[in-house]
């Protein structure tokens, strides 16, 4: 029979993986995220925190993919729905959906909606693929062991494209 873990253990045991991979030298480990039913990497240094989704706020006459704001730990960050800015459906909002809230050292304080944390992957074991068409934000492909795609996501990029902070609809 497999071994149950709880929910509140996983994320006790994911932040704590977190905290230590940042004070790792290797810069090869990356959050490895689902994002609209998609394998997504992310820098582990651009994310300060992976958390439970909270309530947020919805604000008016804004984007679909601009959720609202969220307090966390009294602090106000802006949720964005990763998927539905990227094109994809909407997150489908589950018990697995996360927040990655971005470093302070950008200036947005943003909670990206992702569908769920996997955990750590190292991409020094990774085959990269450069891939026409990417976003800026979106920088290669990358093919693990079992062949699976992952997207490497350059969060530093995304935070300060133009698109990304204009969130008002303009009538």
């Amino acid at each position: 029979m497999s071994q149950r873990i709880s929910l509140r253990e996983f994320q006790r045991a994911l932040s704590q993986r977190i905290q230590d991979s940042a004070t790792q030298t290797s810069s090869q480990n990356r959050l490895a995220i689902q994002v609209g039913g998609q394998n997504w990497l992310v820098d582990m240094t651009d994310i300060s925190e992976v958390a439970t989704t909270q309530p947020w706020i919805a604000v008016p006459m804004t984007k679909t993919w601009f959720l609202g704001v969220t307090n966390i730990r009294g602090r106000l960050y802006t949720v964005v729905d990763l998927a539905a800015y990227a094109g994809m459906n909407a997150a489908t909002h589950h018990h697995h959906n996360r927040l990655l809230l971005s470093h302070p050292r950008f200036t947005t304080q943003t909670a990206l909606l992702v569908d769920r944390a996997l955990g750590l992957r190292n991409i020094d074991v990774m085959r990269a693929e450069q891939t026409p068409g990417q976003t800026e934000w979106l920088t290669d492909m990358r093919h693990d062991e079992q062949g699976q795609i992952w997207h490497n996501v350059n969060l530093g990029t995304l935070l300060t494209q133009t698109e990304f902070l204009s969130v008002g609809v303009h009538s």
